[in-house]
């Protein structure tokens, strides 16, 4: 049945009808009712004698700026010099004796000052938070592990060097002249909470150890270090690390088999030559188990178990593919896609583990281009002190996760079927105009469930 669609006029009662802010924080205080005790307890850089603001005043006026989409610290200060905004942050941070937003500079100063590792460590208990709570159960592959994708991508871009921590690379104009360009990426690890929420588990930033380091440092070796910490922050969690064809290295394989974790790699021809060639060695052999009209596409799955002990590979692997035909423009393309996996593959999982590895694509989705072309802006430089650039994307990817959450636990951002970008203009709007009274402060800190919608 065809749902029927809304009028002007309703959609106009249901905007007036929402709380905004006020049910952002509570939404928030659901989820993570300590997080304001949890920013108390980070090491606070600052002299002590000379601080104004508490660290939950500073870290949750960073959360407001991105989820309210202010793009520069300018623009937070215009902004958020609001009466109303100030009583709504000393309600986030605790802090009944705040009578002034904190400025950009002193934000900036703090987050120059704080290690990220801080951060670093908030978020995981956030994630911990919600990973307990079981409402995100369902998400999981075969019913224990929980999907965690791992890319990495540029963020800041500099015509001089910005710091010794610089990454660098010589690039070609069109009049044939050479020429350094300096820049720093990151590689992440999000987790896929539900099919629209996808949080970030872990942060690991590519960057040099200093100028003159014999060697640059890269993605692979910041993927490596990211998934240490990953294992000691949650030593617990059963993990399926899905990636792309650089992933596929005995490396990172046989740190997912120490770990215990479950791993899915895209596996390309040209990548990875030889576990191909052996692979389509064994299918023409009559290898291969197929499985026809499955997923949305209707396509067809084959794999072959234990690919790896014919390859002659240290660790042992298995290899699926999936191939579909797909309509674009009005002419079907065929599409093959191939992965490689230590997850033994039958009939009964196949569907399910070729949907779990196109999951992969949420990170470059809901994750970097939502955060690049969205509300975050994160290629933009809030600070160029390093420290603060780093504290910066962390802080973030804290206010993702409560956006995330947000948008998909209201009713009324639902109902409407509202965008992120006008979600965060309303938000915006609410935080300057709603001045929260006593019956708000009640709605915020009373029990009430929250679902998925």
């Amino acid at each position: 049945m065809q749902k029927k669609r809304m009028t002007k006029a309703e959609r106009r009662q249901l905007l007036e009808s929402g709380c905004g802010i006020v049910d952002f924080i509570q939404i928030q205080n659901h989820f993570f009712s300590d997080l304001a005790g949890w920013l108390n307890g980070m090491a606070d850089g600052r002299h002590q004698s000379y601080i104004t603001y508490t660290q939950p005043d500073l870290v949750f006026m960073g959360i407001l700026k991105n989820v309210c989409a202010t793009g520069s610290m300018n623009q937070m200060n215009e902004k958020f010099n609001n009466e109303n905004c100030i009583r709504t942050l000393a309600l986030l941070s605790g802090n009944g004796n705040l009578d002034e937003i904190p400025d950009g500079d002193t934000l900036n100063y703090y987050l120059g000052l704080l290690p990220p590792d801080q951060l670093e460590l908030v978020k995981a208990m956030m994630v911990r938070s919600l990973i307990r709570s079981k409402l995100f159960y369902g998400e999981r592959l075969l019913g224990k592990y929980w999907k965690v994708v791992i890319d990495g991508t540029g963020l800041f871009y500099f015509k001089e060097r910005h710091c010794p921590h610089c990454l660098v690379t010589r690039r070609i104009d069109k009049d044939g002249s050479e020429r350094k360009c300096y820049y720093h990426k990151v590689v992440e690890a999000k987790l896929i909470l539900a099919g629209n929420i996808v949080i970030s588990l872990g942060t690991e930033f590519i960057e040099n150890e200093h100028e003159d380091a014999p060697k640059q440092d890269c993605e692979l070796n910041a993927a490596k270090r990211l998934l240490s910490k990953i294992k000691f922050w949650y030593p617990r969690l059963p993990v399926c690390l899905l990636g792309d064809a650089l992933y596929l290295k005995e490396s990172i394989m046989g740190i997912c088999e120490g770990y215990g974790w479950k791993y899915i790699f895209t596996l390309k021809e040209g990548a990875q030559p030889s576990i191909t060639k052996d692979y389509h060695w064994l299918k023409d052999g009559g290898a291969g188990t197929y499985i026809g009209g499955i997923l949305n596409e209707g396509g067809c799955g084959c794999y072959i178990n234990h690919v790896g002990e014919v390859t002659g590979k240290t660790e042992t692997f298995n290899v699926f593919e999936y191939s579909y035909t797909k309509k674009e423009k009005g002419r079907e393309t065929g599409r093959l896609l191939m992965w490689a996996t230590n997850i033994e593959i039958t009939k009964r999982n196949l569907a399910e583990i070729i949907s779990s590895a196109r999951d992969r694509w949420k990170i470059e989705n809901e994750g970097f281009n939502n955060q690049k072309n969205g509300i975050y802006k994160i290629e933009h430089v809030n600070s160029h002190n390093s420290n603060a650039m780093k504290n910066h994307y962390i802080l973030t990817q804290i206010a993702d996760i409560l956006m995330q959450l947000y948008l998909g636990c209201n009713k009324l951002v639902k109902a409407i079927g509202q965008s992120i970008k006008n979600t965060s203009s309303l938000l915006l709007e609410s935080f300057r105009r709603h001045s929260i009274t006593e019956e708000d402060v009640f709605f915020i800190n009373k029990y009430t469930s929250v679902r998925l919608l």
